[in-house]
């Protein structure tokens, strides 16, 4: 979060965390998932940008989903366009005018890398964002 605390602040956005501190490790590589993450992040920043009129939030939650770990993103910005939701994950899908339409895509390829699931959800009052990896046991 200390990548994207300067962003948060320069568009007006609180940031809530809800981590588990008792969530079991899960194995992967550190960086990639770590741009899954920012990517999701700045992608919530950047839509809650024009939002006037109420507040702007964004909502990082980490808890253990059975034999899993399940990370969820909401923000409070327009929302996902309502056709095809899954095309927002298609390579050269943007919403954004100077957009590549590449960091879904990538991000959902790293998640399905790493054994997991990515997956989007239209709300009335934003987008929730949220893979889920497995967790491992680690090898005595």
């Amino acid at each position: 979060m200390a990548l994207t605390q300067r962003e948060l602040t320069r568009n007006g956005v609180s940031l809530k965390t809800e981590l588990d501190p008792a969530l079991p490790p899960v194995f992967g590589d550190r960086v990639q998932l770590q741009q899954v993450i920012l990517n999701l992040v700045v992608n919530a920043i950047e839509a809650m940008s024009a939002i006037t009129g109420r507040s702007r939030e964004l909502r990082i939650r980490s808890e253990c989903d059975g034999d899993g770990a399940l990370v969820t993103v909401r923000d409070t910005g327009p929302g996902l366009p309502l056709f095809q939701p899954e095309r927002i994950f298609g390579a050269f899908f943007t919403t954004k005018p100077d957009g590549l339409g590449m960091g879904l895509s990538i991000s959902r390829t790293i998640i399905e890398t790493h054994g997991g699931k990515l997956w989007a959800t239209h709300t009335a009052d934003g987008a929730i964002f949220q893979f889920r990896l497995p967790i491992h046991a680690e090898v005595a």
